[in-house]
């Protein structure tokens, strides 16, 4: 799996999943098995529309569609993919770029709305006792546990 670009433009992706130069340690030693930066760059990441066979488990197909606003969604979730997917589907010219700034986009809302969504639910629920449980089986007594979501400490 690869990371999402801050700032995309077609140029870049382009460079990013496409690339022939060797990929590098952090020595400047090219890696084992000889990958170049467009291949270590796709290695792992779900081909919008295609099929990744699993082995004994199975394979899945990655099908998607648009949302109501242009989004790129899988069938299967209705979720938005991830970045990377979405990156790759551009350069390989299966989404166009508005489809791809459409998604992120709109990934963009649905995440600030869900967080904003957890945040009143943990001021108005607060923790379950098992949960503060779990929490206080992983950390020491003076150690101090923060909801990074939140900001707020958990007593």
């Amino acid at each position: 799996m690869t990371y999402a670009t801050e700032n995309p433009t077609l140029e870049l992706l382009q460079e990013k999943y496409n690339s022939t130069a060797p990929r590098l340690n952090y020595k400047g030693e090219q890696i084992r098995g000889g990958m170049t930066e467009g291949q270590w760059n796709r290695d792992g990441v779900a081909v919008l529309g295609g099929t990744k066979d699993y082995g004994s488990a199975g394979s899945t197909k990655h099908e998607w569609k648009l949302g109501s606003k242009g989004e790129v969604r899988w069938v299967s979730s209705n979720n938005i993919p991830p970045t990377d997917i979405l990156e790759m589907a551009v350069v390989d010219g299966t989404i166009t770029w508005e489809m791809f700034e459409r998604s992120t986009k709109q990934n963009s809302i649905e995440t600030t709305e869900f967080l904003t969504r957890y945040q009143a639910m943990r001021e108005k629920h607060g923790y379950s006792e098992e949960e503060q449980m779990e929490m206080r089986a992983e950390f020491d007594d003076d150690e101090e546990v923060v909801d990074v979501f939140t900001g707020k400490v958990i007593s």
